[in-house]
């Protein structure tokens, strides 16, 4: 299938996708993504999951799109407002390249809904492979450290590390935050494996500022395929923008490739959100 198929362009008005975009395995992996990034409050509401999060992500707080709708349109975007305002956050619409309303980018469009933070899925079949040989030391660690880690090498808000950390603790299914630190006992990079079945995601991956550029994110990569792997996982996923190039370099370096894709659509006063 060509990159036009999978990727295309958002104003695009598809309504009928290539028989092969919605296939078995990006639908479980966009399911096991979604499960991998739970929220406390969500609400799910015309074949629409709506989630709330006071978090700069917008994976974790925006309408996700599950199934085919039977209310118009405008009616569901007027619910869904509401919600959002009483918890405070801006609306935000996420929409993938796999549907299933294929019709719903171009039909926000039309309503002046604006295209912003395009994210690809790229996934890679994960075979059993050595464990890592490294100076670093690997420690799983709790839902609280990590959170405090993570938050201190993105330089996060107290806020936003304790929503964070409330996010991790909520997950039911089987994750694996994993600190790596040095000889001197400083954490220079952290990352997480959420394993469903045999899909295992990656997720926060986070270099120390005054320690990248020094192969750490691979080397914490390679730790969290090769126990993946070992455990039971057979095919690896991430997310990455697609702008990223040194990431995605990183990552093909893995045999990642690029899945499908998604983009947030929000409305045109709330641009900047």
């Amino acid at each position: 299938m060509s990159d036009a198929a999978l990727f295309f362009p958002p104003q695009t008005a598809l309504c009928t996708p290539p028989a092969d975009v919605r296939d078995a395995l990006r639908v479980r992996l966009e399911d096991a993504a979604l499960n991998a990034t739970a929220v406390g409050a969500q609400v799910i509401y015309d074949g629409w999951l709506v989630r709330f999060a006071q978090s700069p992500a917008k994976r974790v707080r925006s309408v996700n799109v599950l199934g085919l709708s039977t209310r118009p349109l405008d009616e569901r975007l007027a619910y869904c407002s509401s919600l959002y305002a009483r918890q405070g956050l801006p609306m935000v619409l996420r929409i993938t390249s796999i549907g299933p309303d294929f019709s719903l980018d171009a039909d926000l469009e039309a309503r002046g809904y604006i295209y912003t933070g395009e994210t690809r899925v790229m996934s890679t079949p994960l075979a059993p492979r050595a464990s890592v040989r490294s100076d670093l030391h690997f420690s799983m660690v709790d839902a609280e450290r990590f959170a405090a880690a993570v938050g201190a090498l993105r330089g996060s808000s107290a806020a936003h590390i304790e929503e964070h950390q409330t996010r991790l603790q909520g997950l039911a299914v089987d994750k694996q935050p994993v600190l790596a630190t040095d000889a001197a006992g400083q954490v220079v990079v952290a990352g997480m494996a959420v394993r469903e079945g045999d899909l295992l995601g990656l997720f926060d991956i986070v270099t120390h500022p005054r320690h990248r550029r020094k192969g750490y994110a691979a080397v914490l990569m390679e730790h969290l395929l090769a126990e993946g792997a070992a455990g039971g996982a057979r095919t690896a996923y991430l997310q990455v923008e697609p702008e990223n190039i040194a990431a995605r370099t990183l990552y093909a370096r893995y045999g990642f490739k690029d899945c499908y894709a998604y983009w947030y659509r929000l409305p045109a006063e709330q641009a900047d959100t």
